[in-house]
């Protein structure tokens, strides 16, 4: 963060919140709860009938390893949520306050910046959440890519936080978004105004960890922009993958187990969920540790590495319908055929990466035999 000191940013922090008194950083506290969320960078590459090819890289968000998760919501418990866009004179970088259940939250953003206060990186910046909705009696600080659409496939790019007991949404939306609607689990729906932090129009909200979002709707000054069904991690957060045009097809749900096992005593799981979202593989490895998505299915197939760095790590992906069999030779120089489990059409392999100083490799083959694609990591 781009500040003098840390009295700087207590002062900067009151003036906005009020009766709420900063106390110095919670960083380790924070680092303990999960950090919230990184986006991560990972190729995609199709599996194509006779060639790779090189897709486009994909932003996936990932959530890291809590070591306590906070309490989901309850499916029958209801909750009341509020947003309001900042008054006139609110503190610099503020994007947006509201309540949860009465309990008040703010979310600011600071400015981008790379001088690493806090935990802010190259190409990130700090968003603050406040407030005892949010679980906190001061203020937090997570590093979040720097609020941009430039890479997003919609009209808003949400990056999902978590924060002691709520959820919360941030984002950055396109110059032609007016306004987003946002309805929830429990049919409330929240109004969103994007407001100009820094540069970048942006909104945001917060709800309750474990609630349930149901769509995201962009709108023009002349209409629907688009609709983002997004998909929500059993017990985790939401995230938005794809958006949708008004009338535009939204893909059957469906979801399967498609691989699972234990390395080193731990054990770990790798479960497709497809839906109007696109495809979304979360790995419980024992928690909810990494979560690999794509928007859809290029033609032909791809391949994702799910869980980089993990313990156990796990890679994996999704093979095209002509592929009946992908042979995987490990860092340790052993090779073995990977499982492919058809989920919803598609078909999908996960298995444990071990280690050893040799690239990770993999070739498909169709059912006659003959090699259609082969990749190196």
């Amino acid at each position: 963060m781009i500040i003098d000191d840390e009295r700087d940013l207590h002062e900067r922090l009151a003036e906005a919140f009020g009766a709420i008194s900063p106390h110095p950083a919670p960083v380790d506290d924070t680092v303990r709860r999960g950090r919230a969320i990184k986006r991560r960078r990972r190729a995609i590459v199709a599996i194509g009938v006779s060639v790779v090819a090189a897709a486009a890289a994909v932003a996936v968000p990932s959530l890291l390893r809590p070591a306590a998760a906070p309490v989901p919501a309850s499916p029958g418990k209801s909750y009341t949520v509020t947003v309001q866009t900042p008054a006139s004179g609110a503190q610099p970088g503020e994007i947006a306050t509201g309540t949860i259940n009465g309990q008040r939250w703010w979310i600011v953003a600071d400015r981008p910046g790379d001088d690493g206060t806090n935990g802010a990186a190259a190409g990130k910046q700090g968003i603050i959440t406040a407030g005892p909705a949010v679980g906190a009696i001061g203020w937090t600080v997570t590093a979040v890519p720097v609020l941009s659409t430039a890479d997003s496939p919609g009209p808003v790019s949400f990056t999902a936080i978590t924060s002691g007991a709520a959820q919360v949404q941030v984002g950055a939306v396109r110059a032609d978004v007016s306004y987003v609607m946002v309805r929830l689990g429990n049919g409330s729906v929240l109004t969103l105004h994007p407001v100009t932090v820094y540069g970048t129009r942006a909104v945001a909200f917060a709800i309750p960890a474990g609630a349930q979002i149901a769509e995201a709707v962009a709108y023009s000054a002349h209409g629907q922009i688009a609709t983002a069904v997004p998909f929500n991690q059993p017990g985790g957060l939401a995230w938005f993958v794809s958006w949708l045009r008004p009338g535009q097809h939204q893909a059957a749900r469906a979801s399967g187990r498609i691989a699972s096992g234990t390395a080193d005593g731990t054990a770990w799981s790798a479960t497709a969920y497809l839906g109007p979202w696109g495809i979304c593989i979360p790995i419980i490895n024992p928690q909810p540790a990494e979560m690999a998505c794509v928007p859809s299915v290029p033609a032909p197939a791809v391949v994702l590495d799910l869980d980089q760095g993990g313990t156990p790590e796990i890679a994996g992906g999704i093979a095209a319908a002509s592929v009946a069999r992908v042979v995987v030779t490990q860092p340790d120089g052993s090779t073995a055929a990977a499982r492919l489990v058809t989920v919803g059409g598609h078909k999908f392999f996960a298995f444990v990466v071990r280690p050893g100083a040799r690239p990770l490799r993999w070739v498909a083959y169709d059912s006659a035999g003959k090699v259609v694609a082969s990749s190196a990591r």
